[in-house]
């Protein structure tokens, strides 16, 4: 059974669920994907001598491009309650699962949101996704007459679905009761239990989710608590967050602080004329100066009230939210929809302490449709107390952002992730075909050298000149590095032990300075020491082999984790091959940066350090329990630290991956193809 509800996007250890994670060429989250170039000697090679695999790899360059022009879903934080539905044991089938939409509608699209769920310590992708369902749509409870809006079959009965199942409706389609039918469920590979379950169902139109609050029955249904229920459907809580759009909001939104104690505050939205209110949305927040903490984001409960008078008189409450359900909804927003909703002032009341003190809330944006149409957007606001600055003020909670980015409407959200899925495996197929393409020009171009030896002989010539050029300038552009070095860190410590010394000689009545002075001053030539013997060893001859680099990574560790409690572990075969100078240098480097880092700033108290060298490809974990940072944070800006391990990363063809939360550590994740 699940235990939590996570994000399905893939966390960066590799653990996707499925064999076809796509790779560091293409993150598999395709939140930022970027192409790393192939230049290896057989793409370097195929790429001379065939026209073809040049456009196969420009194909892929306008796949990028095109998924860096559509919008991305939120990273949401694990669930631990809503989940959404879960098929019961009984045995009769088909199991469906329909939602009663209070009165006829004709929906332009239906969306169905896969549960990534935690089993036994695993993360499965798609879990209970049915492999073969329709959707039907009729007036009848009972389903006695109907029609088929939408009807899928998986090609692949193991393909997961790990990301929105999103499908527009043909015209002329109307109904009350929409059914999702499994008509092939989901089985797990280990206990061969069949199950259909769903995180969540949206049924669109006009690019509103009408399903947001209906009553959902089944055939059959578990019943977990605060997990599973079929009332989860349709909560309008998903795992992917709010609609997004790409363009940067000019401001954070609303803020409301009174300068004195308070029992209460509130802040309206003027419609400018009476009308039906059929939904209101309340998007929570972010201040640039925090992290975000869902916990405490909003610490009061909350009333929404309707009235056609501004003071409130014979106001109707649409609904209430205690703190306790606001920490639980996480990046998505609070939702009240009414059947009978009638004004032209809306209000969020909010109750401060019962003995009074000082209110403070911020909110980014108020929704509220009437029909499909956003009706508060560029309308008159008020408050009881309210903060102006540039990036807090009371229009700023219509003006149609959240502190983030542009809102856009679900339907349009979830058409661009759909045409993400679609042109990842799009890049996968070409991918297939690249390097098929690859190893056929390769194996003809080794049958062309049998027969045209003269003329490879004289462009190896040629070559080998080139190269002798090129080692030149790589041997001068090392030389340069090695002297930066010896200024940057050799230097910069001696310079400070001459500094110690003067003062200490200026010291000599005050004993414990000088034992201070002399402290540092051994500190500081011991790390002199240290610094050139790592030059040292770089630059030395005979010291080039992946085994020597090993046994480097080892004594580092030694040293520099002497404090931690600390595990390195080596996976493939130690073998002889010699590296060359440049990688050697910048591997090394990265490996000792990030060992200084857990040291200097991680606070940590164990260290996992894993190496893995198999099928010339190497990968390198290591990961900390320190106090970590929040770098999934959109408003996270690298250090000087960071960059310079990614500029190390990128010199030697590698994939370096960082990953870190407050208080819950840091992985740091390197793959390098081998030279």
């Amino acid at each position: 059974m699940a235990y939590a509800q996570l994000s399905p996007f893939p966390e960066e250890d590799g653990q996707s669920g499925s064999a076809r994670d796509l790779p560091e060429i293409l993150p598999s989250d395709l939140s930022d994907p970027v192409v790393n170039p192939r230049q290896t000697s057989a793409d370097r090679m195929a790429r001379l001598f065939n026209r073809d695999l040049r456009d196969l790899e420009e194909a892929q360059r306008g796949i990028i491009e095109q998924l860096e022009a559509l919008p991305t879903a939120a990273r949401e934080t694990q669930r631990v309650s809503d989940f959404g539905y879960h098929s019961g044991s009984l045995k009769k089938r088909p199991k469906w699962i329909q939602i009663d939409m209070g009165e006829p509608v004709s929906p332009d699209a239906i969306a169905l949101f896969p549960v990534t769920a935690e089993i036994d310590g695993s993360r499965v992708f798609g879990y209970g996704f049915p492999r073969n369902f329709r959707v039907d749509i009729s007036n009848e409870n009972e389903f006695r007459n109907y029609e088929t809006m939408v009807e899928s079959r998986a090609d692949d009965p193991n393909a997961v679905q790990r990301w929105p199942f999103f499908r527009e409706v043909p015209a002329g389609f109307t109904g009350r009761y929409i059914r999702i039918t499994a008509t092939a469920m989901w089985r797990d590979q280990e206990s061969k239990r069949q199950v259909f379950a769903l995180s969540e169902a949206m049924i669109l139109k006009r690019g509103r989710n009408l399903a947001v609050g209906k009553l959902v029955e089944a055939l059959d249904s578990e019943d977990r608590g605060n997990q599973w229920s079929p009332r989860f459907l349709c909560d309008g809580i998903t795992t992917l967050g709010i609609p997004l759009g790409l363009e940067a909001s000019p401001a954070l939104g609303f803020k409301a602080k009174s300068k004195k104690p308070v029992e209460d505050s509130w802040v309206q939205v003027d419609l400018g004329e009476e009308m039906k209110i059929d939904e209101v949305q309340i998007i929570l927040a972010d201040s640039l100066d925090a992290v975000p903490d869902p916990t405490v984001r909003f610490p009061y409960p909350m009333e929404i009230q309707v009235s056609s008078s501004p003071d409130m008189r014979e106001a109707e409450t649409l609904g209430r939210f205690n703190p306790s359900r606001i920490s639980m909804i996480g990046e998505n927003p609070l939702i009240l929809t009414s059947s009978d909703a009638f004004g032209r002032y809306v209000r969020i009341a909010v109750k401060g302490p019962a003995k009074g003190g000082n209110i403070a809330f911020n909110l980014a944006e108020l929704i509220i449709f009437s029909g499909s149409e956003n009706v508060a957007l560029g309308k008159t606001v008020s408050a009881m107390h309210q903060e102006n600055s540039e990036l807090w003020a009371p229009q700023f909670l219509v003006d149609g952002f959240g502190s983030r980015r542009n809102l856009v409407s679900s339907e349009t959200w979830l058409s661009s992730i759909s045409k993400r899925s679609s042109l990842a495996r799009r890049w996968w197929e070409l991918e297939s075909r690249r390097l098929n393409l690859v190893d056929r020009t390769v194996t003809r171009g080794v049958t062309v050298v049998g027969s045209g030896v003269a003329g490879i002989l004289g462009f190896v010539l040629i070559a080998l000149s080139r190269g002798r050029v090129r080692r030149r300038k790589d041997l001068e552009d090392l030389r340069q590095r090695i002297a930066s070095d010896l200024h940057d860190d050799i230097g910069s410590n001696l310079s400070s032990i001459a500094l110690l010394a003067e003062l200490g000689k200026t010291e000599t009545d005050e004993p414990e300075l000088v034992v201070e002075e002399l402290t540092e001053i051994k500190f500081t030539a011991d790390k002199t020491i240290e610094s050139m013997r790592d030059i040292v060893w770089l630059i030395r001859p005979g010291e080039e082999t992946w085994q020597q680099m090993l046994t480097r990574f080892r004594e580092t560790a030694s040293k520099l984790l002497r404090a931690h409690e600390y595990s390195l572990e080596v996976r493939g075969d130690s073998t002889d091959m010699r590296l060359p100078l440049e990688f050697k240098r910048d591997l090394f480097l990265i490996y000792k940066e990030v060992l200084n880092n857990i040291v200097r700033h991680a606070e940590a108290n164990n260290v996992l350090i894993l190496i893995d060298c198999r099928r010339n490809r190497l990968e390198m974990l290591i990961e900390d329990n320190g106090r970590g940072f929040n770098n999934l944070d959109q408003e996270f800006r690298e250090g000087n630290g960071l960059r310079n391990l990614r500029m190390r990363a990128q010199a030697i063809g590698a994939n370096l991956k960082v990953r870190s939360a407050l208080r819950e550590g840091t992985r740091i994740n390197l793959t390098v193809p081998m030279p």
